[in-house]
């Protein structure tokens, strides 16, 4: 059994630390054992999954029962994540989840009455199964997040394109939301590493992402298709509204300056348009606006085309 330690506002089960922002009462020694069970019972439950969503839903579903809630919000910043399970009622208690080794983000529990103090010592109680099975958690998602991901540029890579497009595809058609895709080539780019060298050539990569990111909306999703080739994906975005996006993109783009060797350098992009009709697949989709890329590249480039 975890060891508990009171200090001002504190509390510790072994290496994780809870800060509670408050007076503690003292330990509860025969709460910790009248729970013992639970706990037990708990901690296998968490371990059947590695989803911090599904952890935090089975965390709920079995504290309920001996804790009356209605839901909890779980916090972190260092990977923007906020996720509710049930919901948010008039009271609640906060907790932030801090370890020798590191910081766990923060946990907030709702209910429509006051809290307790025995019902607060029973959370204190509990939290501790929760701290390895979201650290293990967390470990998953940036495993899997470092797979979808190019190392280069930070945006999705080709694989999270396609599962991404697919998922995108199936609720367009189901909820009949209007989607709509971009394919972005950078113009000229054999001529930027040939002048300047091929870490000149990532920056200028990077620098592209980076715009994109400042130019596209919150629910705009950006990935690296290959090469100098990127993707830009317009949820709830029909087609005349992709081409004002895609012409915003294409002009901030080109007003940007990137320094390189003591000069300021500027790009242009092509930019492929296209919106999704209920035929498509998500390889015709993206087919169509390469072609419309093409077109522009067979142009001479810097343009905004849509099939």
């Amino acid at each position: 059994m975890a060891t508990l330690l009171q200090t001002s506002n504190t509390i510790e089960f072994n290496s994780a630390r809870i800060s509670l922002g408050r007076p503690l009462p003292p330990p509860a020694e025969v709460l910790r054992e009248n729970y013992s069970e639970r706990r037990y019972r708990m901690a296998a439950s968490l371990q059947t999954t590695l989803e911090i969503d599904q952890l935090l839903q089975l965390f709920l579903k079995e504290l309920s029962p001996v804790i009356d809630l209605d839901g909890l919000q779980y916090l972190n910043e260092l990977q923007s994540l906020q996720m509710l399970a049930g919901r948010k009622t008039s009271h609640s208690c906060g907790y932030r989840l801090i370890t020798s080794q590191d910081h766990l983000g923060e946990i907030v529990f709702y209910r429509s009455t006051r809290f307790s103090d025995r019902d607060l010592e029973g959370i204190e109680v509990m939290l501790s199964t929760l701290i390895s099975p979201l650290r293990n958690a967390l470990l998953y998602r940036d495993a899997l997040t470092a797979s979808l991901t190019d190392p280069l540029t930070g945006a999705g890579n080709r694989i999270a394109l396609v599962n991404t497009l697919a998922r995108e595809i199936s609720l367009s058609r189901r909820h009949q939301h209007p989607l709509s895709l971009l394919v972005l080539d950078i113009d000229k780019f054999k001529l930027i590493n040939d002048r300047f060298g091929h870490s000149a050539g990532d920056r200028v990569l990077k620098q592209l992402v980076s715009t994109l990111k400042q130019v596209n909306r919150q629910t705009d999703l950006n990935f690296r298709y290959g090469g100098e080739e990127f993707v830009v994906l317009l949820n709830r975005t029909n087609a005349d509204g992709a081409l004002l996006i895609a012409e915003r993109i294409r002009r901030r783009i080109e007003d940007t300056e990137i320094a390189l060797e003591e000069q300021s350098v500027s790009i242009t992009v092509s930019v492929g348009v296209t919106s999704f009709c209920d035929s498509d697949t998500h390889e015709t989709l993206f087919n169509r606006a390469d072609k419309a890329l093409y077109i522009i590249k067979s142009a001479g480039g810097n343009k905004v085309i849509g099939l």
